[in-house]
């Protein structure tokens, strides 16, 4: 323990790293807290389906859609979640799932959305890799 200064004083920029890792890891979790869009995992979001009228929404590529996408879901590019989108609008006041490839950019669509008036936003988590990964059915 006494050689600790010296061992950080000697490697600061590997502290630095660590320290700016930190600070965007608590950065991006806050966000999301704050966003008002939860995650919900592959049970959850298939109960809000069924039970709920809910909808998925593919933010993915047309061809990664084309390839595989969830069972009804709709594809809306995250480019066309920044204007109103005509066929989000009957789901209002549903529960809409988010889903990209791996969870990490769903949650800035999920916000636009919310600001939007949209009521029941969520974030599919793990995307669609853990969907494929927990064997779940895919449409083509």
């Amino acid at each position: 323990m006494e050689h600790l200064p010296e061992f950080i004083a000697n490697n600061w920029y590997l502290f630095l790293a660590l320290a700016a890792i930190l600070v965007w890891m608590f950065a991006s979790e806050f966000s999301r807290l704050t966003s008002g869009v939860n995650q919900v995992n592959n049970t959850e979001a298939v109960r809000l389906r069924d039970k709920q009228e809910g909808v998925f929404v593919d933010l993915r590529s047309e061809k990664e859609y084309r390839d595989g996408h969830l069972p009804g879901a709709i594809h809306i590019p995250p480019s066309a979640i920044t204007q109103k989108n005509k066929k989000l609008e009957r789901y209002k006041q549903k529960p809409v799932i988010l889903y990209c490839q791996t969870g990490t950019s769903s949650g800035r669509s999920g916000k636009l959305l919310r600001s939007q008036g949209f009521e029941q936003v969520y974030q599919l988590k793990g995307g669609f890799a853990n969907w494929q990964s927990d064997n779940m059915p895919i449409s083509k």
